[in-house]
């Protein structure tokens, strides 16, 4: 089925590689020595090269220079990052700027958009390296000049690694008023997308309205949880970022046009890369939109030009380009998802239309063909990509696509024209009633893809040798089916070097000593801590808080527990019911499966505690209730429950930090004590009746230190 030659590797997807590692290790920090090294090198190795008139000098020797120029603009990046405002301000702190907003919030709603700092602010002493994410309530204008007033939040989600300045974290608006409405003169496209936003949120339902907003300006932030995890679930995902799919389609659309207008090949080339431009500009230019826009240029120019043009080349130049202008784009999962999925879409394509198994099918199954190899390829190359920064992969989408991209391909020209036609209520009725059709149909097939069990998986983020070593499988089974299979040093070598990196951290755990972990979370104000037991299996103490704009559960302890492979907790351990301990415990039993809760069973009514037990009734979770000298066991860990007795639970009616569960976990001779928020009155009678049970290595203060 698949010609037997070796794949070509094109020089200018090269060279984006070269950049991307040479940026990555600039933003890392692990430039200094090994830059200057290298740029003392570079001439060292080209005048070789034309010494020895050796091309492959010359090809190592240019590649070299693209790694230290990406270093150096990495680590230029990296120091404008380390004075951005956002590096020194507190968790808590006062926030006053003014700023143009960039993302649009319908009247009486609530969410997240973009504030691009003015001028005023930007005279400060520090910088600032991207836009301000800002949770506010409507109505918010794209173009529209704003007064901030509220308290920065820093995001610390454990285990992604490398952060761009935009998503250290967010402000939490108290007040958020508007000084200068949008100005078209100043703002062209942000009026227009202000204008686009409030034509599509009046003109559908307010079921649909998010959704129509996702599909058409890549505005997401309305779309409820709910949506957004079926979709997710469903691996339909990209569908809500405007990427390759809906640029290509638009550009296709557009060029169809101008030539049914009788326009000339050239001026249609022209028209469409202009107005394909001009949409990217209006919704404000994702990083998976401009390499759309990118890529729907050099073709059309290459076109123009009368020269052919490798897709892999024509992706090599738009990621040298973009990465140029946004080196933090690297380490965000838009763009690595994007230019993945470019790649494997672009070679399944092309590989399969020069198969001549294929060639003699019917067109019909041709197109269905194409349409699985692809979508395989394209979740089996972003698998990593999506285990790393969602903790999830979803086979889903390689049958979803089938019925979901002609969907899309649909309601998108009934979403633009329903937009356009929006002066006149009685023209935009009409595609605006088929793509609510095709909208509910799409919601449908989400629906019916999240609900399978192989849908989707939750997963442990591979880490970077596990994740070369799937690429290196990936390679290692695209060159076998170029008949590389009968090199058999080469299978055995590469297949010997992937095994040993998947294997090696599994033989490493088998070969550790047993061990117990305690992980404290930072969740603000309030209480979560994970604990893995020597085999494995999972405690949660509290869950933190959950307030306007902030959930620790869905936004901190959930992933932190998917980026350590957590599927099940064996036990979550609420310590009372104040929402600084319980708020984030809804998320987690939303999200993952819990055998048990473990709590003192005293109900105060407290809304927090109300929300828990309500998705308890609804859930498998079972109820342990424990008081004064019972106790829990796993994998050697003992929990010694200490507070509050028999006594103590009857004749409360105070507060209720004077139940909060108090509990010992032993293992070995290691002992540390839990005293949730207990006030002092119950230490004092802790103290009296189990002085010796108190004795432990690590105490968690009570109150958090008040």
């Amino acid at each position: 089925m698949i010609e037997r030659r070796p794949p070509r590797a094109r020089p200018l997807a090269v060279a984006a590689v070269a950049l991307v590692v040479g940026i990555l290790a600039g933003l890392g920090g692990a430039t200094p020595f090994p830059v200057w090294v290298a740029a003392l090198a570079m001439p060292v190795v080209a005048l070789a090269a034309l010494w020895l008139d050796s091309r492959d000098v010359l090809i190592a020797a240019a590649l070299l220079g693209i790694v230290t120029g990406g270093a150096l603009i990495g680590e230029r990046s990296r120091e404008t990052a380390r004075h951005d405002c956002r590096a020194t301000w507190q968790a808590g702190a006062r926030v006053r700027l003014a700023g143009i907003a960039l993302g649009y919030l319908p009247a009486g709603e609530q969410g997240s958009v973009r504030l691009r700092p003015a001028s005023a602010a930007r005279a400060s002493a520090c910088v600032w390296a991207g836009a301000l994410r800002v949770y506010a309530h409507g109505p918010v204008r794209p173009g529209g000049l704003y007064e901030l007033s509220g308290s920065w939040q820093p995001a610390r989600t454990p285990g992604r690694g490398l952060r761009p300045p935009e998503r250290r974290g967010w402000v939490v608006a108290q007040e958020f008023s508007l000084v200068g409405p949008p100005k078209a003169a100043r703002h062209p496209f942000l009026a227009a997308r202000s204008a686009l936003g409030e034509k599509l949120w009046h003109a559908y339902p307010r079921r649909w309205a998010p959704l129509a907003q996702a599909l058409v300006l890549g505005q997401r932030e309305m779309l409820s949880p709910e949506v957004t995890g079926r979709i997710a679930r469903a691996g339909l995902a990209h569908l809500l970022a405007i990427s390759g799919l809906h640029v290509g389609m638009l550009a296709a659309a557009i060029f169809g046009l101008a030539r049914v207008a009788r326009l000339p090949a050239e001026r249609a080339h022209l028209v469409t890369i202009g107005l394909t431009w001009g949409y990217v500009l209006l919704i404000g230019a994702p990083a998976s939109a401009v390499r759309a826009a990118l890529m729907v240029m050099f073709w059309g120019l290459a076109r123009l030009a009368g020269r052919a043009s490798s897709p892999f080349d024509v992706l090599g130049l738009a990621a040298l380009l973009l990465l140029l202008v946004r080196p933090w784009d690297v380490v965000q999962p838009g763009f690595q998802l994007s230019f993945a999925g470019a790649a494997a879409v672009g070679y399944a394509h092309t590989e399969a239309r020069r198969s001549p198994w294929l060639r003699e099918r019917p067109a019909a199954v041709r197109a269905v063909v194409l349409s699985l190899l692809t979508s395989s390829a394209a979740v089996l190359l972003t698998a990593p990509i999506t285990a790393t920064y969602f903790g999830r992969v979803a086979p889903a989408a390689i049958l979803g696509n089938l019925a979901a991209i002609p969907l899309l391909s649909l309601a998108m020209p009934a979403l633009f024209s329903s937009a356009v036609l929006s002066p006149w209520p009685w023209a935009a009725s009409w595609p605006a009633g088929a793509a609510v059709v095709l909208l509910r149909t799409l919601d449908s097939l989400a629906r019916l893809l999240s609900g399978m069990r192989w849908a989707s998986f939750d997963v442990a983020s591979p880490g970077l040798l596990a994740a070369l070593a799937y690429v290196l499988l990936l390679v290692l089974a695209v060159h076998a089916l170029h008949g590389a299979w009968q090199r058999r040093r080469f299978i055995v070598a590469l297949g010997a070097v992937a095994a040993g990196a998947i294997a090696g951290p599994t033989i490493d755990a088998r070969l550790a000593p047993e061990r117990l972990a305690v992980y404290v979370l930072d969740v603000g104000q309030g209480d979560a801590i994970a604990i893995a037991t020597p085999h494995r299996h999972w405690l949660l103490v509290d869950a933190g808080p959950r307030s306007e704009g902030f959930d620790a559960g869905e936004r901190r302890v959930l992933p932190f527990l998917r980026e350590q492979g957590v599927r099940r907790l064996e036990a979550w351990l609420p310590s009372h019911a104040d929402l600084d301990h319980v708020g984030g415990g809804p998320a987690v039993l939303d999200a993952l499966a819990v055998e048990r809760v473990i709590g003192s069973g005293s109900v105060t009514g407290q809304a927090g505690q109300v929300a828990v037990l309500q998705h308890l009734a609804q859930g498998s979770s079972r109820w342990l209730r424990v008081t004064a000298g019972a106790s829990f066991g796993m994998d050697g860990v003992e929990l010694i429950f200490l507070h509050p007795d028999s006594v103590a639970l009857r004749a409360h009616a105070g507060s209720s930090n004077e139940l909060s569960v108090v509990f010992l976990l032993e293992f070995g001779a290691f002992r540390m004590l839990f005293t949730g928020d207990v006030p002092a009155s119950v230490e004092d009678q802790l103290s009296q009746r189990h002085r010796r049970d108190l004795e432990a290595q690590v105490l968690k203060v009570s109150h958090h230190g008040s």
